[in-house]
């Protein structure tokens, strides 16, 4: 492929849809083309991260290892899919197995061109940073999803209780920024940036046994645990599976305003907790900006969400090996 065929190929890739041409030519500069045959192995679920990959021709079956060396496939993707990425947003090991399946004509893309086209001050990179929460999301819904389904039944609760899970908590000032600065979530931010998205929301402390999150309905706000817990849970009657765990510096709440889909799960404070609150409209002002403090929530969002995505590998593959 000429790197105009790459160029014009990559706009067709939703992933990048409607990105600039010039974003994209430095992008088609970047990526190696390869054809791989049938039944190559790709890589490994926990291999580490080398390359996100654009599938231009053929067909890549994605798998998940089970305990009992069994696997379950996972999903089958084609022409116009992209893989990979994820790992590379936390430099974590492949979430997934990949095998082409049918031979398939690839574009590599390493992790370092990858960093190098996020970390970029363009408009194009924060879209891209935003498509990519999305599809994040939408992965970890597919997980979820399946999860809720082993429960059976409805979901408790419904929307109604929704808007007022924060509405009569405790307010209160923000806590020493120097203990904020300590988290690991914020170790490599601006003190600025970090200040300005500190200061978007309101403080409010929070008791054990909340649920600030019902499962299925709109969320009316987006949540940073500053201390304390809370489990973002499945509930079925008695039966009760923690997806994952919002601990200090790790957002909640977000799923549903990023993509309209209501709440994939619910969120119940595990512990006392104190609690950042960024209502919708704020939410919207740092997730669609280009500012410095946007940057900062981009980042912090797309990483919980790929620890999300992990932590309900977990539960997901003990699901699975059981049946």
């Amino acid at each position: 492929m000429s790197d105009e065929e790459t160029v014009e190929f990559l706009a067709t890739v939703p992933l990048l849809e409607g990105l600039e041409d010039a974003y994209l030519a430095e992008l088609a500069r970047s990526v190696r083309r390869r054809t791989v045959r049938e039944g190559q192995l790709l890589w490994r679920q926990g291999d580490r991260a080398r390359e996100m990959l654009f599938v231009v021709a053929g067909g890549v079956s994605v798998s998940q290892h089970l305990p009992g060396d069994r696997t379950v496939e996972m999903a089958e993707v084609g022409p116009g899919d992209t893989l990979g990425e994820i790992a590379l947003l936390d430099g974590g090991g492949n979430t997934m197995s990949v095998r082409v399946t049918e031979e398939a004509t690839l574009l590599a893309l390493d992790r370092v061109d990858f960093a190098a086209l996020l970390a970029r001050q363009h408009p194009a990179a924060f879209t891209l940073k935003r498509r990519l929460a999305a599809l994040t999301a939408a992965r970890l819904r597919v997980l979820v999803r399946r999860l809720a389904l082993s429960l059976g039944d409805e979901p408790p609760g419904g929307a109604a209780g929704a808007a007022e899970a924060f509405a009569d908590l405790e307010t209160c000032g923000p806590p020493d920024s120097k203990y904020v600065r300590r988290m690991a979530t914020f170790h490599e931010f601006d003190p600025l940036a970090l200040w300005g998205f500190l200061t978007a929301g309101t403080y409010v402390r929070c008791p054990a046994g909340r649920t600030l999150i019902v499962e299925g309905a709109p969320s009316e706000a987006c949540y940073l645990t500053i201390n304390g817990a809370v489990e973002k849970v499945l509930v079925r009657g008695d039966c009760r599976i923690r997806v994952a765990l919002a601990g200090p510096g790790t957002a909640f709440g977000y799923e549903d305003l990023i993509d309209g889909g209501g709440s994939p799960f619910g969120a119940i404070s595990r512990e006392r907790a104190l609690l950042l609150v960024l209502p919708r409209d704020q939410f919207d002002r740092l997730f669609n900006g280009e500012g410095a403090g946007s940057r900062v929530f981009l980042d912090v969002i797309q990483r919980d969400l790929v620890t999300s995505l992990r932590q309900t590998l977990r539960p997901h593959a003990r699901l699975a090996a059981s049946v």
